[in-house]
């Protein structure tokens, strides 16, 4: 079978409302980016990170936000570190994530995550801050300081909206998320051309991914390398 055809199976095997999903360029630990090693993490930089970025990013906004979890939310979405890794409701989302990721020339990794799994240690309402299973109230999303909480925001970026995303808030940035490998897909270095050009045919390609220029524009480079049609429609 092909890796699509295997790939499509592993999906069939993850339906439901059951589970999340993740895409890497490669089957690393699942670390947030202020968590790994090259940026020395450090717990006063991160609140000194968090502070720089509400205060400079006030003259780009489009949107209201709300609170400190759209804050953290929205620097997530714009490529800043934080203790925040994304996951999506649809697998073949993750699945263009991990084959369109660095490094491109690994064997590429989609991560399922049960909801109501031993990972996840509750899930956090950001209005309130209120965890669900524990009742602990965490006033700043930098509070918790060990376990694994998925957290919805509002969509503030139309990007939270076409990527059905949803975060997991690392409470130690420092320690990996570990999903055990029956629940992990592998794409072969090989074939991941393949996958990206199937998953076009479903729609699903930066245009889709990323809803602005930015995203239309990595579109048209990748039809325009791979000689496809140079429509979107």
């Amino acid at each position: 079978m092909s890796t699509w055809d295997l790939l499509l199976e592993w999906v069939d095997a993850h339906r439901g409302d059951t589970y999340l999903f993740r895409g890497q360029g490669d089957n690393s630990e699942i670390v947030p980016k202020i968590g790994r090693p090259e940026y020395g993490y450090r717990v006063t930089r991160e609140i000194e990170l968090f502070a720089a970025f509400k205060s400079q990013a006030r003259p780009f906004l489009s949107v209201a936000v709300s609170n400190d979890w759209e804050w953290l939310a929205l620097a997530q979405h714009h490529g800043a570190p934080t203790r925040l890794s994304d996951w999506s409701t649809s697998p073949l989302i993750a699945a263009w994530f991990a084959v369109s990721s660095y490094p491109m020339d690994t064997d590429a990794c989609i991560f399922a995550l049960e909801i109501e799994g031993d990972e996840v240690t509750g899930r956090i309402d950001p209005g309130t801050g209120i965890c669900s299973s524990s009742g602990s109230e965490y006033k700043s999303p930098l509070n918790p300081k060990n376990g694994h909480f998925l957290l919805e925001t509002s969509p503030i970026s139309s990007r939270i909206t076409t990527q059905r995303g949803l975060f997991m808030l690392h409470g130690n940035p420092q320690e990996p998320l570990t999903i055990d490998k029956a629940h992990q897909f592998i794409i072969p270095a090989l074939d991941r051309g393949e996958v990206m050009d199937r998953l076009s045919g479903f729609g699903i390609e930066a245009a889709h991914i990323f809803p602005d220029l930015d995203g239309l524009c990595k579109s048209l480079d990748w039809r325009m390398k791979l000689k496809k049609p140079l429509g979107l429609t």
